[in-house]
Parts: C-alpha cells; structure tokens; sequence
C-alpha cells in the first residue's frame, strides 16, 4: 500500500467504490463522525485515482459530494467550508413540506394552518 488520501462523502449511507478486484467502502453522512454533512475515509491513493478515471462522469464527483484531500485536516477544512453543499438526499422536514402542501393530522394532534 503507498501513499493514503483522505476521500470525504456526502451521499446518505456511503458508497462502495470497485475497481479491479478491490473495493473500499466510503463513510458517508450517516457514519458515527461526520464533518460538515462529510464521511471522511483513508483510502489507498492510486486506488482512489483508478476509480476516479474509470468514473470521471459520476454526478457526485462532479457535485463535490465525494471530494479527496491528501490529509485528513485538508479533507475536514473542505469539508465544514462545504457544509452547506446540498445533495438532494436530505431528510424532508415534515413541519415545513414544500410549497403548496399542508402537514397532515399526526398522532392526534390537528394538522397547522402553516
């Protein structure tokens, strides 16, 4: 194993990455620690730069919701200054559901005139 980088992860459970025979399982934002919504991952850097390649086009490298750093200090500071990058997977708030729709009546309680 040569040099490790630190990929962070904003997707919900994670991902697992493959290429060749050999896989990595990145944390993601459901991991026990996280950094600005951000799973962080030691992985192996020619195993990461291989999957990056083969998988230039995948929206969530285009989306920065996988992004690497060479330290893990460099991945924690990218990751609170992206903190509110948004990947679309967040849970809905059902207090505040989108425009045009009431919250419903929940265990017994009246739905709001919100």
């Amino acid at each position: 194993m040569g040099t490790t980088v630190t990929v962070a992860c904003k997707l919900p459970h994670g991902l697992i990455i493959k290429t060749g025979d050999k896989s990595v399982t990145l944390a993601g934002a459901n991991s026990s620690a996280i950094i600005g919504g951000y799973g962080l991952t030691p992985v192996d850097k020619d195993f990461y730069d291989a999957w990056r390649k083969e998988y230039a086009n995948f929206a969530p490298l285009k989306n920065e919701l996988i992004f690497v750093q060479e330290s893990r200090a460099k991945a924690e500071g990218q990751a609170k200054e992206q903190a509110e990058v948004k990947s679309g997977l967040e849970p809905l708030d059902p207090t505040k559901p989108a425009s045009g729709v009431k919250p419903e009546a929940y265990e017994g309680k009246p739905a709001s005139d919100a």
